[in-house]
């Protein structure tokens, strides 16, 4: 199996979980109230590093929406949320289950409809499509290398706009000070139904993938 990509890799065993209305514990590093201060983000600890995140009305015990069928174990405390600015959406950054020597880190996106969170299409098909095109061929031998080490929702600049930063990683061609060997930062236009479209594409120059790696 090529290490270039870490989302084929053999999942991790699932740790154990709690379920979202045991033990609701809000830690600094693990809350997230939304603008409009109706909604948090919140980890259920469940073990030494290890947290179930959620979605909880916030000042409540009330979990409206799981997300720890998205993340488990010692991965689930690094997640964390990108609120949209009038509330109604939201980006889910996390790490899924992958092998240890790997890096796999997506997320996900959500729109409230009629007081109830819904999942939005994926990035990850977009982004395949845009490595197939941009992406010398050299760097991947195989449809599934195509899928990026790294998707983030770094920022929404308006209530309809978010900023989607996305790395590949392929080590084999890569140095230990330039471990990212294309990396864009994409701008994702919404409509009123929450679809979703690639508007602006940047690639990333070293400098600025330097830059991006002390931030992050």
């Amino acid at each position: 199996m090529s290490p270039i990509v870490g989302c084929f890799c053999l999942g991790l065993a699932l740790g154990q979980r709690m379920t979202a209305q045991e033990h609701l514990t809000s830690p600094p590093e693990g809350a997230s109230i939304s603008p409009d201060k109706k909604w948090e983000y919140k980890c259920i600890e469940y073990g030494p590093g290890s947290c179930a995140p959620g979605i909880a009305q916030a000042g409540t015990t009330k979990v409206v929406l799981d997300l720890d069928q998205d993340v488990n174990g010692t991965e689930s405390s690094e997640a964390q949320v990108v609120w949209a600015p009038d509330s109604q959406r939201f980006g889910f950054n996390y790490s899924p289950p992958h092998a240890h020597h790997t890096t796999y880190k997506t997320a996900a996106l959500y729109q409230l409809r009629a007081e109830k969170w819904e999942t939005l299409r994926s990035p990850e098909d977009e982004l395949v499509k845009l490595a197939r095109e941009l992406l010398p061929k050299r760097l991947h031998k195989s449809n599934d290398e195509l899928i990026p080490d790294i998707v983030k929702v770094r920022s929404w600049p308006d209530a309809g706009t978010a900023i989607l930063l996305s790395a590949w990683h392929p080590w084999e061609y890569s140095s230990h000070s330039n471990p990212l060997s294309a990396a864009f930062l994409l701008t994702l236009k919404f409509d009123d139904n929450g679809d979703w479209k690639v508007v602006k594409k940047h690639r990333l120059s070293e400098k600025e993938i330097e830059k991006l790696g002390t931030e992050d």
